[in-house]
């Protein structure tokens, strides 16, 4: 929020959501498989031992420090289209609402693969699926992103 107070009064609002637009359409275009391109990220994965230690707590405590930034290493570009909207046209609201939407999504994950009583089927399943999840991911991120460039 701080460096979109920095930057909106500089930039005109038709650049900021054409910045938005071409963040999207990478991002698109990356989760389609047309580039291999990464933004620039911490690249410390939380252990694995995090989640299988702790039951319910270990698997928040990871969508949290996942969530938080303490360990953020990012499989996808995915989440720099919210945080790109947020800066250029969101206020507070949005910019709480993606925080949470983050830090939930990565709990998710985890909650998911923790609760399913066998983990290499969920494994299989996220990797038979992780294409069609990853596209349908972007796409209700995008529509977030309108979201939050319409209010």
């Amino acid at each position: 929020m701080t460096l979109g107070a920095l930057v909106r009064p500089v930039v005109p609002p038709a650049v900021r959501v054409g910045l938005i637009v071409a963040v999207a359409l990478f991002v698109l275009a990356g989760e389609c498989g047309l580039h291999r391109v990464t933004l620039p990220h911490r690249r410390a994965q939380v252990p694995s031992t995090v989640v299988a230690a702790g039951g319910d707590a270990g698997a928040l405590r990871f969508g949290f420090e996942m969530g938080s930034g303490v360990r953020t290493h990012m499989p996808s570009n995915l989440p720099y289209l919210p945080l790109t909207a947020v800066v250029l046209v969101g206020g507070w609201a949005a910019a709480v609402a993606a925080g949470l939407g983050f830090g939930l999504g990565r709990a998710a994950m985890a909650l998911g693969r923790h609760h399913s009583r066998d983990a290499p089927w969920w494994d299989r399943q996220w990797q038979r699926h992780e294409r069609s999840l990853r596209i349908i991911l972007t796409l209700a991120a995008v529509l977030l992103a309108t979201g939050i460039v319409l209010s």
